[in-house]
């Protein structure tokens, strides 16, 4: 697909780097922005408390913040991370596929998997030992959109990138105090994704170029109602090729 000469470096670069830095937050407190590590009340009904053992399973007992952490194989921890994004930020980008084919009209639709994606990129990127923010950007754009940048992108003050990050989440710039109300898991993960898109919304014009699942499960996200199961189908596909991408151009780079 030809690319656009609309959007130029200089826009890819500023609006990765804002993005970068605000994922740098997501990435340092899953349990924050994503939303999966609260434990149901014991008057949860058994569909939830069902879906809460599965949980549990997929992403088991050592998380980053375990101190076995760092001991386990490179691959496993990434593993861990594309579980988690798939979970959280890929059912969040398919929720609009519950309207099947009409959702590929919704310009933020792109906007929505883009940002997924991306989370698997930068955490990819953060296992291999590359963490500073601004060195995700040239990752970023040449994964997401196929477009290759001499050079890390400038990231904004990390208390900008959070402000930003929290007005949209709703929870603010630090915990919420004792007894305040919290806000619900899938609305959490789905608030941080889509503050993460309108990031990223400015560049539109590229964001066909962004990862894709498999062919049969973007037909089945076009229909209505079980588009969304098609539509988690793709974005975990998508997930996992952009981690994908990520790992075999930090080994090029290794070895270079």
């Amino acid at each position: 697909m030809a690319k656009s000469s609309a959007v130029t470096d200089e826009h890819v670069t500023r609006a990765l780097g804002f993005y970068a830095g605000m994922v740098d937050h997501v990435l340092s407190q899953p349990e924050r922005w994503l939303g999966l590590d609260e434990d149901p009340p014991p008057t949860a009904k058994f569909p939830v408390r069902v879906l809460d053992a599965i949980r549990d399973r997929a992403l088991g007992e050592i998380t980053p913040a375990s101190a076995q952490w760092s001991g386990r194989p490179l691959q496993s921890r990434v593993d861990w991370w594309l579980r988690r994004i798939a979970i959280s930020a890929g059912l969040a980008a398919a929720a609009p596929r519950l309207a099947g084919a009409i959702a590929d009209r919704v310009p933020l639709q792109a906007a929505l998997s883009v940002s997924a994606s991306g989370l698997a990129v930068c955490a990819t990127a953060r296992e291999h030992g590359v963490t500073a923010a601004q060195d995700w950007v040239p990752l970023l754009a040449e994964v997401l959109f196929d477009r290759k940048l001499t050079a890390p992108g400038p990231v904004p003050p990390a208390d900008q990138t959070e402000q930003e990050l929290a007005a949209e989440v709703g929870d603010g710039p630090a915990p919420a105090a004792a007894g305040a109300a919290p806000t619900s898991r899938p609305r959490r993960a789905a608030s941080t994704l889509w503050r993460l898109a309108r990031t990223l919304y400015e560049l539109r014009e590229l964001l066909e170029e962004r990862p894709r699942g498999g062919i049969f499960a973007r037909a089945i996200a076009k229909v209505p109602v079980i588009g969304i199961a098609g539509g988690w189908l793709d974005e975990r596909g998508a997930i996992r090729k952009a981690s994908r991408h990520t790992s075999t151009m930090l080994g090029a780079s290794n070895r270079a």
